[in-house]
């Protein structure tokens, strides 16, 4: 039995506070070691503190009574045979194709109630990608098989074979890394070397979908809708007032507007970001939604319906571009496939950029996850280019 010195309480005023000491073995010391263990952080009150000590000195003083010591090169063999035993755990990972991972992956991003369109998407692009796998040499048909080096032959595929932009290239490597991540997440292949962490976006301009309209632009439009298809500026008052997009305003229900907590919930389904997300109701929207009736109807009546009024059938995928096509071709903007009903966000964040200058603010009510996305938001609407800022400068 290796010697020891039973672990006890000291009473100490040192900023460290109270701690157990005790003595144990050490093999290449050949000698006793003095240990201390002072009270984590974590521990607040004085019981809390007491009850550590008490614990923990009762805890070592068991385990020096069963012999345990110090002794360096027993760990390293371990801490050997434990890596020793994970590379051999990596080595029975059966080989999984890509179009397996994919099948697999759908599923989950369908259970996950992920957005119809991402979903097509991702489809679309890895059927793309096997396509073009196949006819490699040798062929790229495992997860395996995708490396940095396979990855670079397949961004010349793109680039020049294809002729993508780069916007469409670092689309399609998006979807590619995505799907890389989600093959790690079910360890179908190892983390380590991930061939993504080498490949770079490359530099693109986002252009300017989606359009925002003027405000001149905007009341005319005002005037125009209000006396034609009124229903319509309701429909442009949510999207411009509350920042949700058209896929979401569909997914609208009664219920999911509080006006005791004065927030809209846009919920797993229809949220772009796959969550529930809150937001606050501006005044002018408050008006609107006053005038809708809504204690009318339902908590799982939809807001907007092709009948005009709350209704259990949700509107029409086509319903309100169809509508807002008309006023389009009354304007002119029909000629210009950048102008959308869409823009009215983007019209909102135009005019609030322009008073406030707070990109958090945006990126919250956007429902953006980094500043980096509502930067590039906004930079593609010609924004953040202060072009009086460098006037503003104090002489020296």
């Amino acid at each position: 039995m290796p010697k020891f010195k039973k672990a006890e309480i000291v009473r100490s005023k040192a900023n460290n506070g109270d701690y157990i000491k005790f003595y144990i073995w050490d093999v290449q010391l050949n000698d006793l070691a003095r240990k201390r263990i002072y009270v984590p952080s974590k521990y607040k009150t004085d019981s809390e503190k007491k009850a550590f000590l008490k614990d923990r000195k009762n805890q070592i003083n068991k385990l020096l009574g069963q012999g345990f010591h110090i002794d360096k090169n027993k760990t390293k063999e371990l801490e050997k045979t434990k890596q020793a035993t994970q590379a051999k755990e990596k080595e029975k990972i059966e080989p999984v194709t890509i179009q397996q991972a994919v099948d697999k992956i759908i599923i989950l991003r369908k259970a996950k109630k992920y957005k119809e369109n991402g979903v097509s998407t991702f489809k679309k692009e890895m059927k793309s990608f096997i396509h073009w796998g196949a006819k490699q040499k040798p062929p790229i048909t495992l997860i395996q098989d995708i490396n940095f080096h396979t990855l670079q032959k397949y961004q010349m595929y793109v680039l020049t074979d294809l002729k993508n932009e780069s916007k469409t290239h670092n689309n399609k490597i998006g979807v590619l890394s995505a799907f890389y991540s989600d093959c790690i997440k079910q360890e179908w292949i190892s983390k380590e070397n991930n061939p993504f962490e080498k490949i770079d976006e490359l530099p693109t301009n986002y252009g300017t979908k989606n359009k925002p309209y003027t405000n001149e632009e905007v009341a005319e439009m005002k005037e125009y809708i209000l006396e034609n298809n009124p229903y319509l500026w309701d429909i442009i008052s949510f999207i411009y007032y509350s920042f949700l997009r058209p896929v979401e305003l569909r997914s609208l229900k009664v219920g999911d507007i509080d006006l005791k907590e004065n927030v809209i919930r846009v919920w797993v389904e229809s949220s772009k970001g796959k969550r529930c997300d809150i937001i606050p109701i501006a005044v002018p929207l408050r008006k609107v939604i006053a005038k809708m009736n809504l204690e009318q109807y339902s908590k799982n009546c939809y807001v907007f319906s092709s009948s005009k009024k709350p209704s259990i059938e949700q509107i029409g995928k086509n319903f309100m571009t169809k509508h807002f096509l008309k006023v389009k071709q009354h304007f002119g903007f029909d000629k210009d496939p950048d102008y959308s009903l869409y823009g009215f966000k983007h019209t909102a964040c135009v005019n609030w950029y322009k008073v406030e200058k707070d990109i958090r603010k945006i990126q919250k009510m956007c429902r953006h996850t980094t500043v980096t996305t509502t930067e590039r938001y906004l930079k593609s609407m010609g924004l953040l280019e202060d072009e009086n800022a460098v006037a503003m400068l104090p002489e020296i």
